[in-house]
Formats: C-alpha cells, sequence, structure tokens
C-alpha cells in the first residue's frame, strides 16, 4: 500500500472510530467469610509454608525448623521471644543468620502477602536478609486487601509487603528463587481468640 492511500483511509474514517468501545470496570471479588482460609491458600500459591495453631504449637514448630540453625529476630515484641531454646542461637549480624524472625503487622488474604511497618525497634532486616524467615500472623490482623489494611493506617516508618519467596527471573525467564531475598518462607498464624479454621 502506498503512502497516500494510507493517509487516505486514516481520513476517511469516523472521528473516535479508533478508540475502543468504553467498557465496564471488572467487578472486584467479595471477601470470602474465612478470612484465614483464604490466606493460607494463597500465601500457599506464593511460595510459602503455612501452620496454623496456638503459639505454643507454633513455638515447637519453629524450633524443629531452626533446628541448630542461627536467628535473626525482627523486633523487641513479646510473642518474638518464643522459648529459651530459641534466644540461645539468636545472633546481632544478619549476613550470619540462617533464619530471620518477625512478627507481621498484618497480612492481606487475597493475595496471602505479609505487611511490615519499619520501626526503630523493628527493623526489616530479618525479613529481608536472612535466606529463610519465619514470619508470626496474628489470625486477627487478616484482612481482605490493601485497602482493608489502609482504613487504619500503621504508625511508623515504611510499609514492606512481603508476597512469598524471593523470584528473580534473567533475560531467558530462567527462574531463580531466593537470589535478592529469603528463598524460604515459613508462616505461623496463631489463634488469637479469633479462631482459625
Amino acid at each position: 500500500m502506498r503512502r497516500e492511500e494510507f493517509l487516505e483511509r486514516l481520513r476517511s474514517r469516523p472521528a473516535g472510530s479508533h478508540l475502543p468501545a468504553e467498557q465496564a470496570a471488572p467487578e472486584l471479588p467479595s471477601p470470602p467469610a474465612d478470612l484465614v482460609r483464604a490466606f493460607r491458600e494463597m500465601a500457599a500459591k506464593a511460595g510459602c509454608r503455612v501452620a496454623l495453631g496456638s503459639l505454643a504449637e507454633l513455638r515447637r514448630t519453629l524450633l524443629q525448623e531452626v533446628g541448630q540453625g542461627t536467628v535473626l529476630r525482627g523486633g523487641e515484641e513479646p510473642v518474638l521471644a518464643l522459648s529459651a531454646d530459641l534466644e540461645a542461637v539468636m545472633v546481632e549480624e544478619p549476613f550470619a543468620a540462617d533464619w530471620g524472625v518477625a512478627l507481621a503487622d498484618g497480612a492481606l488474604a487475597r493475595t496471602g502477602s505479609m505487611c511490615f511497618v519499619r520501626r526503630p525497634a523493628s527493623p526489616l532486616t530479618a525479613t529481608l536478609v536472612p535466606p529463610r524467615i519465619a514470619v508470626l500472623v496474628s489470625a486477627s490482623r487478616i484482612v481482605w486487601d490493601l485497602a482493608d489494611y489502609l482504613e487504619h493506617p500503621p504508625t511508623g516508618g515504611s510499609l514492606a509487603i512481603v508476597s512469598g519467596p524471593s523470584r528473580s527471573a534473567d533475560i531467558e525467564n530462567d527462574l531463580s528463587i531466593g537470589v535478592h531475598g529469603p528463598g524460604d518462607v515459613l508462616v505461623l498464624v496463631w489463634d488469637d481468640g479469633e479462631g482459625v479454621g
């Protein structure tokens, strides 16, 4: 086709005919009744291992997982001091830790993500540097999505949202796990009186 024919075809089109028809906004899914179950399913799809139970049960799970490894604790919250056994393997140097243990400020059931707010007593280092992390999540802090979470904005510094192990792909789409962050994420959801299903 010659240039002139092409230009003439463009000129002969009715105004606005090249624009797509206006579409209605897609309807967003409604939150399910069981947010803990939805969170667990989505976190598993994102590559996390998820355990539910009381703090005592989760302490045993965490101690079995950590074994003789070293632990970097992300914060001073009492719930993170799970046992004297765990205190014995705590380290100060982030890059010397086999595990990071942190308390999530909240969790998003829709994506299986955990939310962390950086504060002086709760640096994000424990969720970013060690090759494996264990995240404690209170069942009552699980909400449907980020909009619900931000209805009551957390106080502190920056917000980090973790959605499973670190994933990186090169130009040939070869996927690598754990290159730019933890390669193993264990999520421990405890029943804090709201009930877990």
